[in-house]
């Protein structure tokens, strides 16, 4: 039997290239700028859920929280008239005026995650609109009806926090409003990279805000200013210090 060399390698050959061609088929599919700003928004929904119901688990933790810190503050007052009277020792008043610092400082704690949280879904918002913002070159400055950015040339990182700390004391008498510095427990557990940031509780619009914002564009120091969270409310409203922050899952 004559075997046909040619015809045997032209039939592997179209078969090689049938299956080649398969392969490239069944690859990923590109998709269009629509399905992309699709996925882009319901992302962003899916966060400012999340947000929504642990700043909810958050408020009833809040209420039980001070509830506690009443009892302890009535124990206070409690044992105070009795070491007056030499009923009790010190230590029995001092043990309870500790357990009641404990209860305080979880409510701020507590209350800290709550402003973080509305601060975290202002920035979330603000993501499409961040987007829709034409690129900002190095030194470009932008605002909207809801947001301010300016693309400050300095490297920043957190070691430099301090001068604007000086800043604000000198100017104001008291002590910068850091409601976040670097990566907190609220971005952790949405899913953001803050760790190279900080947010100051300070509305944009106030003298405060204006003077701390002329303050980081005279040092060439990026920053975004949010006016609030939801529109018709100062909630959330601060001054992101750094790079906009990036969502990590």
């Amino acid at each position: 039997m004559i075997i046909n060399v040619a015809l045997i390698l032209a039939l592997a050959g179209g078969t090689a290239a049938h299956a080649q061609g398969r392969k490239k088929s069944s690859g990923p599919k590109t998709k269009s700028l629509s399905e992309l700003n699709k996925e882009s928004s319901k992302a962003r929904a899916e966060v400012i859920s999340a947000a929504t119901d642990y700043k909810e688990k958050l408020q009833i933790q809040l209420t039980f929280e001070e509830a506690n810190v009443k009892r302890a503050a009535q124990e206070v007052d409690k044992r105070k008239q009795l070491l007056a009277l030499n009923i009790i020792a010190r230590r029995e008043l001092e043990e309870k005026e500790q357990e009641l610092a404990r209860e305080q400082a979880k409510v701020e704690e507590t209350k800290s995650k709550i402003g973080g949280t509305d601060t975290l879904v202002a920035e979330v918002r603000a993501e499409e609109q961040l987007a829709k913002m034409r690129p900002l070159g190095v030194g470009g400055y932008a605002t909207t009806a809801s947001l301010i950015r300016y693309n400050g040339p300095s490297g920043w990182s957190l070691s430099n926090a301090i001068q604007v700390q000086s800043f604000f004391i000198n100017r104001f008498g008291r002590s910068l409003p850091i409601s976040a510095y670097g990566q907190t427990q609220v971005h952790d557990r949405l899913g953001f990279d803050h760790r190279n940031a900080i947010d100051i509780a300070v509305h944009p619009d106030s003298g405060e805000g204006q003077a701390v914002m002329a303050y980081l564009r005279n040092a060439g120091i990026p920053f975004i200013a949010f006016r609030h969270a939801v529109s018709g409310s100062a909630t959330g409203a601060h001054i992101h210090i750094g790079h906009p922050s990036r969502r990590i899952r």
